[in-house]
């Protein structure tokens, strides 16, 4: 009798304990469901951007650097340190703007000091010479100001004394196009076309005038090479010795973008400054659609003989745009798949949120980025 009362005690402890592991194994069940299902909804880049960041500091000065705006990493862990001190020459009709918007948020976020262009002045064209140093730069007069770190402005002529005086230690870099559609964009944009409205191909009849106007008048050349004209280079060179200047101006840059190639620029420019993706996201800037007649087998023939330098220069860097993308450190594809994956999650993200901060500063117009860091360096500069 003590026996069977002792097997029952135990079955019914058995059960019990049997139905305590199951309850807990029910409740650890749905506890692990909501918490991954609460995590689930956080990526707002899904299948693009998932890892988190971590924060560093930058340039020592102890800003928040690696975390995202919108709270995703867009690259790998570097082993290099981002560089900060950088002056991007900016021609006109290549792109510049698009690649200034993309260098002003990368101050804003990283509390940079830009030399800005004066208020005073309505040209668009910044003038830098050697016994100046100061001319067309907007200046902080206290004696605490930290020094500028960066600068992405139309420089009427490169003169690298001038701008070291102003940012030293800084990687240079700029962005060339095809003289042939770069002659044609700049005759647009100036509005040329309205003087020859009457004519069916606008741009064909300004060359043709163009060039018979250059047999009598040769400086008008520097009209048609405005890339050499702009980085100081003797348009009436022959090629020896245009080689040579262009050899020099090669070994002062640290890296000359292609337009017809701008993601693939954007790439080689994240290398070359130890940038995150996220920090040449970008969006394209005073892009032209209206229809303009195609440059005929004619037009190029008359802007080659009206742009040899111009042409030369092109080529040149052309050359050592690829040479660099052939000795890339790393896989060169993937980084520029990379790009474009993060580039079309920012676009997707930013049709979705478009006033949120990220967004709103990604979609502004270079002049409204200018304003913004004005506004900005005002509250927590010296003076």
């Amino acid at each position: 009798m003590m026996t069977t009362h002792s097997n029952v005690t135990f079955r019914c402890s058995r059960t019990k304990m049997l139905i305590f592991v199951v309850g807990m194994v029910c409740f650890m069940s749905a506890f692990y469901w909501n918490y991954r299902t609460r995590i689930s909804q956080i990526n707002i880049f899904p299948d693009q951007l998932t890892e988190k960041h971590t924060d560093t500091t930058i340039n020592g000065k102890g800003q928040s650097y690696s975390k995202s705006s919108h709270g995703y990493v867009t690259s790998s862990p570097r082993s290099c340190k981002p560089l900060t001190k950088f002056v991007f020459i900016k021609p006109e009709k290549t792109g510049g703007s698009t690649v200034s918007s993309l260098l002003l948020r990368f101050g804003m976020k990283n509390k940079l000091v830009a030399a800005l262009k004066k208020l005073t002045i309505e040209d668009n064209l910044i003038t830098l010479d050697r016994k100046n140093h100061r001319l067309g730069i907007l200046y902080y007069n206290c004696s605490d100001f930290p020094g500028y770190d960066y600068l992405c402005l139309h420089i009427e002529k490169y003169d690298r004394l001038s701008l070291e005086r102003i940012i030293p230690n800084a990687k240079y870099f700029t962005i060339v196009r095809s003289p042939y559609t770069h002659l044609k964009s700049r005759f647009y944009y100036q509005r040329r076309d309205m003087n020859l409205a009457m004519s069916p191909d606008p741009f064909a009849r300004y060359l043709s005038n163009l060039m018979q106007d250059a047999k009598v008048d040769k400086s008008l050349l520097h009209r048609t090479n405005t890339f050499s004209t702009r980085f100081g280079l003797d348009i009436y060179a022959n090629k020896t010795s245009s080689l040579a200047a262009l050899q020099r101006l090669n070994g002062e840059l640290d890296l000359v973008m292609l337009l017809e190639y701008f993601d693939e620029s954007l790439v080689l420019l994240k290398k070359t400054m130890c940038w995150n993706f996220e920090d040449i996201i970008y969006h394209s800037c005073k892009v032209h659609t209206k229809y303009q007649p195609p440059i005929t087998n004619q037009m190029r023939d008359i802007i080659t003989e009206l742009s040899p330098t111009d042409i030369r220069l092109y080529n040149f860097f052309n050359d050592t745009f690829w040479r660099r993308v052939a000795n890339y450190d790393g896989d060169f594809e993937a980084d520029l798949a990379k790009l474009r994956s993060v580039q079309n999650a920012a676009n997707v993200n930013c049709q979705k949120d478009q006033e949120g901060e990220f967004c709103h500063e990604l979609q502004s117009d270079v002049a409204d980025l200018n304003n913004m860091v004005y506004e900005e360096q005002l509250k927590w500069l010296c003076c």
